[in-house]
């Protein structure tokens, strides 16, 4: 499995317990669902700095971002403030990954430019077909003001989520990932942030020696680092037979080393929140990367073989909802060729 890969693409995804937020409004979902809109354009929108802290289970990260809106379009830098040196850079509709020992750059255009490891689209109606929206008060995140809102799961397929933003703005300041008993699996929340009327190009200039599928660095923590590069997948000998209701398929791409061994199938599946992705990879008499459950915070994973393929079903979803898509999966040798 191109764990580099997967690992470049979690990283920017960016528990503990949740304090009172004051007394619990009654349901308005038009006002609720007025601060999402608001959220979503200040999100694409607005120039900003801050630190933020993401805890999932027992990892604790601090990060720095620089993020740039407007006419332009979305920039964003990343740069992790513990553990080994870290950055993301996203500009010109692609991420770069970086790191002392490996470098990689793949298209961006579904790259999440929020810091916040959830995804709302503009048509809200989505999202209500699966969750419930409700207005819960005020609190106080990094020094400002702040209207609660939760997200509330309408069956047990998904987990519910909890968002902090900015009543000046709409900005997210705070999110809290909530487990099917209510309890914070994954929460994130700035520290510092400040709104600027701009910033400078230099702040999302890439290294130019970061190259599409090039990995500069020589030696042997130089293998593997090159990017994988994906294409669409219009036939397969994979489907899924059943999904859980709301989720839908919203990508199927083929990721090949550039030795063309151990092409990796990859097929994403949302509900208009939640996302899931699948990877399926022929071991070749390699060792399964999983069998069975896993978790880490809000991150489930699921993993079996079918037919030589290790099958890995991983997502911010329930266990049951990762073990059911993985126990849908059907492989028909042949199916996929033209």
């Amino acid at each position: 499995m191109k764990r580099r890969f997967l690992y470049c693409a979690v990283l920017a995804l960016a528990a503990g317990s949740l304090p009172p937020v004051g007394r619990t409004q009654p349901a308005a979902t038009q006002d609720a669902r007025h601060w999402l809109e608001r959220m979503l354009n200040s999100t694409q929108t607005l120039n900003y700095e801050g630190t933020f802290i993401y805890v999932r289970g027992p990892h604790v990260e601090a990060m720095r971002i620089v993020h740039g809106g407007g006419a332009g379009g979305e920039r964003q830098r990343l740069v992790s403030l513990n553990g080994p040196p870290r950055e993301i850079v996203v500009a010109d509709d692609n991420v770069v990954c970086l790191s002392p020992k490996w470098r990689a750059t793949f298209a961006g255009g579904d790259y999440r430019r929020s810091p916040f490891h959830w995804s709302i689209p503009r048509e809200l109606g989505q999202v209500e077909n699966h969750y419930e929206l409700q207005m819960l008060g005020e609190d106080r995140v990094a020094g400002l003001e702040a209207q609660v809102i939760a997200i509330k799961p309408r069956d047990a397929w998904r987990f519910g989520y909890r968002l902090w933003l900015d009543r000046r703005n709409g900005l997210a300041l705070r999110s809290a990932l909530l487990d099917e008993q209510g309890q914070p699996v994954e929460q994130l929340m700035f520290t510092d942030l400040q709104i600027k009327s701009r910033i400078d190009d230099d702040a999302f200039a890439a290294p130019p020696e970061a190259k599409i599928g090039v990995a500069p660095e020589t030696g042997p923590d130089a293998s593997g680092a090159q990017a994988a590069m994906g294409e669409p997948v219009t036939q397969s000998a994979w489907r899924v037979e059943q999904l859980p209701e709301g989720f839908v398929q919203v990508s199927h791409n083929r990721f090949t080393e550039a030795s063309g061994r151990h092409p990796t199938e990859h097929l994403v599946f949302a509900d208009g929140l939640a996302t899931i992705s699948v990877f399926l990879e022929r071991l070749e008499g390699d060792p399964p990367l999983l069998q069975g459950s896993s978790q880490l915070g809000s991150m489930n994973a699921f993993g079996t073989v079918i037919d030589g393929h290790q099958v890995l079903v991983v997502g911010e979803a329930p266990a049951a909802t990762v073990r059911r898509i993985a126990t849908a999966i059907q492989h028909t040798p042949g199916a996929g060729k033209p």
